[in-house]
């Protein structure tokens, strides 16, 4: 039992050091970038392009140290009401221009009026863009390059998830890639070498606010999803 609980302890602590020296060659990068476009001479480089992938890396960077952390120390994050809309448009705008670079189109899907719900905002903003990364790359390779970012109400509570407007992976193909995610480096192959990473680290996040990544579907789309109880259910807890 020693030797196979050892094993995924040093790949998380690996994983820590990896993306704790990313973030000091990408800062650097997004803040030349930012420099570059003052003074470069046009055409040489796309400066836009250069900047949105390194602040992407960044945000990227951060949901992995806060989901390794919560793995490693096998915490919970503290649970308050969240406004779910408030916090996918404000992953929608986060994600905006990745999803231009890629040629993706974002779409808001939040009909309806939903109350708060028990969860972590910071948590759950990092989920959010955690997946929205995989998603586009994922969408990227769709003859229709559209992304919902949507939320509606079950029986069982609020679930916010992301879904593709095309089926470029099945639904048992993301099961597969839920299933090997932190196991394998390229989770499924309709998966970019990497991105697998991202949905290790959404999951983990998930399981720390007592919740946890599956497929969903939603008008007729397939993706990734949450499902988290209103506030007020757990006031009575």
């Amino acid at each position: 039992m020693a030797q196979e609980s050892a094993a995924p302890a040093q790949d998380l602590e690996l994983l820590v050091s990896v993306a704790e020296q990313l973030k000091v060659p990408l800062t650097t990068i997004a803040r030349q970038a930012e420099l570059g476009q003052l003074t470069a001479q046009p055409g040489l480089v796309d400066l836009n392009v250069l900047r949105t992938q390194a602040d992407a890396a960044l945000k990227l960077v951060d949901s992995y140290l806060l989901g390794l952390e919560l793995a490693r120390n096998q915490t919970q994050l503290e649970l308050e009401p969240v406004s779910i809309s408030s916090l996918l448009v404000d992953a929608a705008h986060d994600l905006s221009r990745f999803a231009k670079a890629y040629d993706v189109e974002l779409e808001l899907r939040l009909q309806g009026r939903y109350g708060p719900v028990m969860s972590n905002p910071r948590g759950l903003k990092a989920v959010l863009l955690s997946l929205g990364f995989v998603l586009i790359e994922v969408q990227a390779s769709a003859p229709k390059r559209r992304l919902a970012l949507a939320m509606h109400r079950t029986p069982h509570g609020i679930v916010a998830g992301l879904y593709g407007m095309q089926e470029t992976m099945s639904a048992a193909e993301w099961r597969t890639a839920l299933k090997l995610c932190g196991q394998a480096p390229q989770a499924a192959s309709g998966i970019a070498a990497g991105s697998g990473a991202g949905l290790f680290v959404a999951d983990a996040i998930l399981r720390s606010m007592s919740t946890q990544l599956r497929v969903g579907r939603y008008e007729r789309l397939t993706g990734l999803a949450a499902t988290m109880q209103p506030s007020h259910q757990l006031q009575f807890v």
